[in-house]
């Protein structure tokens, strides 16, 4: 919600600046109107036109006045509707264009106030004429309006002091409207910020729609209504392909009990010959493996899907490794053929966890059969552990073929294994299951999800088989580790932690 809150503050603080924006460019603008008008008419003044007029205004012989016509077409460039001559005693002494509503003589009182206001509403001006005479210029009704303020000096010194309230008072009323209409924009914008959050978190939304986001809450709704109808193909489609494996291995089973029996039997019969025998003890092996690639694929699919849950218990890390390496040994999965040395972390021995180790054996199991499968003339193998922060790692070493570049190209590309992806560097050691796992967002004890993408291992050759590396990254991740590889893929590490 910080995000919606975000949106608000700064709609509130843009319809601010927007408004203050609007006001000094007015304010702005207004200035330049009157600066332009009070140069006009200092223009006027400083040109002399009134004065020009009062030139152009001569006394003949007989004591009249007469106007010459260059000052009578300044009359008419300047809008005067008619002009007056009043001598010092208030008299008109020459006009033109006088209306009848106009008197011929003024009294003092009468001068003063139309010379400050209207005269017989028409608006004024007086220029002095000579020593005692005034001339006076009449525009049209309605062409000027005049004002003539009073300011006491008290109001007048405190001018910019109301000024600054003035404006201070409009900013925080322009404030608090943009804050309630701004939490109007918020109060429509949460639902939607609510909704889509519960879509990131894969949750299903419906929101009311109505208000200022009524379209974008339809949209919403809309897109929860797809979600959820997606997510509910997925799940049917996953739950009928988890049955379908399930089903395919409790029904290979059998058979395969059958061949491996009969095999066994054959093996043992010592009236067959030797190659009968040989061929028997083969079929017997194959079928061991055909039923432990079924148990993967079940595994891995449980896993996958989170139907196979952790069973917690507390077991010694050391005690548990020894353990598995020896049945290996008396169940004859690991051969004569083949050394097999082991190295603890002497902090190790004391150690005590907390995971499913059945799990943990059929990883490990995994990746011992691997460096037996793949090096069947024989091999070194390095069984070690060292201690990690919060748990512990292992690998599982040989001098043999190594797991394929193609397989590990696989298990990073196709099977999206996030530890192969994250590689540390050779040689790095469990030190390296620390910083690599530091980060992991996987809760530990949950189940670790492999997408199923098919990539091709290379330009015309055959996806290479990786189920037991596939199920080992799943057992490490749902004990919140990962697995790598080192020295071209010779070497495999694997970080397990606790599982509370």
């Amino acid at each position: 919600m910080k995000s919606i809150l975000k949106i608000y503050w700064r709609y509130v603080w843009t319809a601010c600046l927007l408004i203050v924006f609007v006001v000094c460019i007015n304010a702005a603008l207004g200035f330049a109107y009157l600066a332009k008008l009070r140069q006009q008419e200092e223009e006027n003044v400083r040109t002399g036109q009134y004065q020009t007029v009062a030139d152009q205004l001569v006394r003949r012989e007989d004591g009249g006045y007469e106007m010459r016509e260059n000052g009578l077409s300044r009359l008419e460039e300047n809008g005067c509707a008619f002009a007056l001559l009043l001598d010092a005693g208030g008299t008109v002494v020459w006009d033109w264009n006088r209306p009848a509503e106009v008197p011929t003589a003024f009294s003092v009182a009468e001068v003063a106030a139309f010379s400050k206001w209207y005269l017989a509403g028409y608006p004024v001006a007086v220029w002095r004429y000579g020593q005692d005479g005034l001339l006076v210029f009449a525009y049209p009704r309605g062409s000027l309006v005049r004002y003539n303020p009073y300011w006491k000096k008290t109001e007048l010194d405190g001018l910019f002091s109301y000024a600054a309230f003035f404006l201070l008072f409009n900013f925080l009323l322009v404030f608090a409207l943009a804050l309630l209409f701004g939490y109007r924009f918020y109060r429509a914008l949460r639902p939607v910020g609510e909704g889509v959050e519960a879509l990131a978190a894969g949750k299903s939304v419906a929101l009311p729609e109505r208000g200022l986001t009524q379209y974008l809450r339809e949209r919403i709704n809309q897109t929860s209504a797809l979600l959820e109808r997606q997510r509910r193909e997925l799940d049917r489609r996953d739950n009928l392909r988890t049955e379908w494996i399930a089903g395919v291995s409790h029904d290979i089973r059998t058979p395969l009990s059958l061949i491996a029996g009969y095999a066994d039997a054959l093996e043992r019969d010592e009236s067959l010959p030797k190659p009968a025998r040989q061929e028997a003890a083969l079929i017997r092996e194959q079928s061991f493996s055909i039923k432990k690639l079924v148990e993967d694929l079940n595994l891995t699919s449980r896993m996958a899907y989170h139907t196979k849950p952790l069973r917690r218990e507390s077991y010694l890390p050391a005690v548990w490794l020894r353990q598995t390496a020896v049945q290996m040994l008396n169940a004859g999965e690991i051969g004569e053929k083949y050394e097999l040395d082991m190295d603890m972390e002497e902090e190790l021995e004391q150690r005590r966890m907390t995971g499913d180790a059945a799990l943990l054996t059929r990883a490990l199991k995994n990746l011992l059969g691997n460096s037996v499968r793949h090096n069947p003339e024989g091999c070194h193998i390095w069984l070690r552990a060292r201690c990690a922060e919060g748990g512990f790692c292992f690998c599982v070493e040989d001098d043999g073929k190594g797991v394929p570049e193609r397989v590990r190209r696989v298990l990073a590309e196709g099977d999206g294994c996030e530890a192969v992806r994250r590689v540390p560097a050779e040689g790095e050691g469990c030190e390296a299951a620390r910083r690599v796992t530091a980060g992991r967002k996987e809760n530990p004890g949950t189940a670790y999800t492999m997408p199923s993408a098919e990539v091709s291992a290379g330009p015309g050759s055959r996806r290479p088989h990786v189920m037991g590396l596939r199920v080992a990254a799943q057992i490490a991740a749902a004990h919140g580790g990962r697995i790598w590889f080192e020295k071209d893929g010779r070497c495999v590490w694997v970080s397990v932690f606790d599982v509370k």
